[in-house]
Parts: structure tokens; sequence; C-alpha cells
């Protein structure tokens, strides 16, 4: 009988949709590899903000493409990151808490070991939960530093009530995990510390697929301007506004650009906004498109590009999803940010300019259309080479499987 894991991931989603589709890549590949897997995911999509299920009104099981979802039905949406979304959190876990108790047996194998997946630590205290109730052990896996975060990018001071609270359930869900999987590189350095020592966290970080004509990209276009892509989340994080600007300097200056976005989030139709107020001919939005087809999406790219924040947050390193595609598209990559493990820099994909440096963005961006296209497409390729040697999904998923037959064959310490 195959060995059974439950993952409690608020905001997962197969890769026929916008968003987050690494629990799927993942699962598609454990099943692969013997492992009986259910995704444990709201109805309520984060990316689009609409319901996917919209008539269940309990657990419902559904296998997409191989891979079984328990949907948890959701009646508290919401359009940006404000109470409606902390109402949104809640409601997901007490369901998958009150659900769990009485178990999804129905819907699922009872499971062997269960993962809670954050970023909000909701979704980890329901999972080890969900542990206790099975005697199953409890891996976490830690995709943001909560409330590290929250901090670091100015939503709460730090000694806020809630951050306190907050960083009390991270310390609990540390010291109570069997097993800490970290999508940051560096993240051991924060979390490590009384009760969890660093033997007990390990390094997964997201992948790509590697599109199948390689060693060959897809070719950008001949004619026309040089076409700057993003593709992700339109949210404050994503830094989107320093890329406005960066459009405003380059139609000043009559550079040959043209910035395309793609996606949608909270801030997306206030940049809209700022765009035709500021009269940005040289922007164009696009709405988000599901992973399949991002390989041709970003075969229209010259450039690509990812933004951050100024902040020592990223010290831990990073794990952006869109970075992967782009090394995976074989397109050269301009970050605006200072991190840690950076992948541009390793790789040699790309140029890495300071963050909140619009006119430094632009100096890098002219620099990459100077450049003959063959210089280009090796730097593409170098990226591309990176990705498929250290994030290819298969490499990643037998990197888990060897974690989680470890935890299943070891002693439970953490999740009773």
């Amino acid at each position: 009988m195959s060995p059974s894991i439950w993952v409690v991931n608020h905001y997962a989603n197969p890769s026929a949709l916008p968003g987050n589709t690494r629990h799927f890549e993942l699962a598609r590949r454990l099943e692969e590899r013997g492992w009986d897997v259910t995704l444990i995911a709201s109805s309520f999509h984060h990316g689009s903000r609409t319901l996917l299920r919209p008539g269940i009104r309990k657990p419902s099981a559904e296998l997409v493409d191989g891979v079984r979802f328990v949907w948890i039905p959701s009646r508290c949406g919401y359009v940006g990151n404000d109470i409606s979304r902390v109402a949104n959190m809640t409601e997901f876990a007490w369901r998958v808490w009150r659900s769990g108790w009485s178990s999804f047996d129905r819907n699922a194998p009872r499971p062997d070991v269960v993962v809670g997946s954050s970023p909000h630590l909701l979704a980890p205290l329901v999972a080890w939960r969900l542990a206790r109730r099975f005697g199953a052990p409890l891996v976490l896996e830690v995709r943001d530093l909560w409330p590290e975060t929250l901090v670091a990018l100015g939503a709460f001071g730090r000694y806020h009530p809630t951050v306190i609270g907050l960083q009390m359930l991270e310390r609990f869900l540390y010291r109570h995990a069997d097993r800490i999987i970290s999508l940051l590189p560096e993240a051991w350095r924060y979390i490590e510390g009384p009760g969890v020592p660093r033997g007990k966290i390990d390094w997964i970080p997201n992948g790509a697929t590697i599109p199948p004509e390689i060693p060959h990209p897809l070719a950008g276009p001949v004619d026309g301007p040089f076409t700057v892509m993003y593709a992700g989340a339109h949210g404050r994080a994503n830094m989107l506004d320093d890329l406005l600007s960066a459009a405003a300097v380059a139609q000043v200056n009559g550079a040959e650009m043209r910035f395309v976005l793609i996606g949608d989030g909270p801030e997306k139709e206030r940049l809209i906004k700022r765009a035709e107020h500021e009269s940005l001919t040289n922007v164009e939005f696009r709405t988000a498109v599901p992973k399949t087809v991002m390989p041709a999406i970003l075969a229209e790219a010259d450039a690509v590009v990812a933004l951050l924040e100024d902040t020592p947050l990223y010290r831990y390193g990073i794990s952006l999803n869109k970075l992967f595609d782009y090394m995976a598209a074989g397109k050269p990559i301009v970050l605006a940010g200072n991190v840690a493990h950076n992948y541009i820099e390793i790789a040699q994909c790309g140029l890495t300019v300071p963050p909140r440096d619009p006119e430094g963005l632009v100096g890098a961006l002219v620099k990459l259309a100077e450049m003959s296209s063959d210089a280009r497409r090796e730097m593409g390729l170098r990226g591309r080479a990176y990705v498929e040697v250290h994030h290819d999904w298969d490499l990643l998923a037998d990197r888990l499987a060897d974690v989680l037959d470890e935890v299943v064959a070891g002693p439970r310490s953490g999740a009773r």
C-alpha cells in the first residue's frame, strides 16, 4: 500500500490556473515515486479572486490531472490584503480544523505524514492538528518568513501584538515539526534556535519545467521595440511602481522599449490608472495566464525583470516562482534587488541592479538591448542550464521524497 501524504496549502492550485503550482508539480512526481498525495486547498482561488468550486458546502475531493485535491469550501472572499483576507485565512483554518477532527477519510486515505505550508501560519497550525489527530509526523514548509515579512515590509511594527502573537506561534510550529523545509537558501539562519537544530531544516526551493525545445529557447521578436516583460503578481511586494517609473524614464529618453506586465493582484487597477495618468504609451497590461502557456508568452520578450523591496529580509535569500520560469524560458534577466544567494549572479544569466532605482533599471535594460541577440541568447541559455541542473521539478521531487521517507521511518518528536 502506498504511503499517504496530506499537504495543507491554502493556495494550492493546478497548472491550468494562474498562480503557484509548486505542490501540484511535486505531487504529480511523488505519485510516480509511489506516494499517495492529497492537496488540501481552498475553493477560493487567490490569483483570480474567484471561487473555483462555488457549489460545495463541505470538503470535496476531485482528481485534477491525476492529483487528488480536497477543496475546502469558502464563503469569505477578498480582493486586497485587508481584513477580508484575514477572514478568508481564518475560515480556511477553521474548516480544516473542524473537518480534520472528524477526518477526511471519505475523501482521502489516512495520512502517514502531514505537510503544513505557509505563508500564513494558520495552515501549518491546522496541519499540526491533523498530524496529532492521526498520529502522523508533521513537516513544516516555510515559503515566506512570517511574521518577519510583515515587519520588513512595514505592515506592522516589531512589537505590535499581532507580530508578537505570530512569533510565538511560529516558534511553536518550528519546535513541534518533525522536519522543516525552507524554500529560502539561507532561512536556516532565521529558523535555527532552541529546540530547532540545523539538521532539522532542509532546503527545497521552487523549480520550473524545462520546455521540450531545450537547448534552443523560443526566439524573441525580430522587429519592433525591445520588449521587457514582467510576469507575476501585482502586489505591494512586487515593486511594480518602480517598473512604471523605469518605463517613464525610457519614454522620456526616447528608448525603443515596450514594457509588458502580465498577471493580476490588488495593485493592478491602481497601476493601470497610473500608467494612463502619466500617458505611458510604452506600457501594456495583460491578464494572468496558466503556467502551461507561460513559455510561449515569454517568447515575446527580449528581456525579463523581477523587482524587490530594499529590505534586509532578503539576506535569507529568495525563491521567486517567476525567476525560475524566466530562466527555464532562456531569457536574460534583470533583477532589481539586494539578495543573498543571487541566482542571476550565480548562473550568470542577466544583470543585477540596486533595488528602488528605476534609472539603474533602465540602464541595465539599455545595456542588454545594445548587446547582440547572440550574446543575449547565450546569457539566457546559462540560466536555463542552471535550472535544468538545480531546479528541475523531477530533481526537487526526489529530494522531497527522500525527506518524507526519512520522516516516516524515523522517530516521532514534534507532532505529538
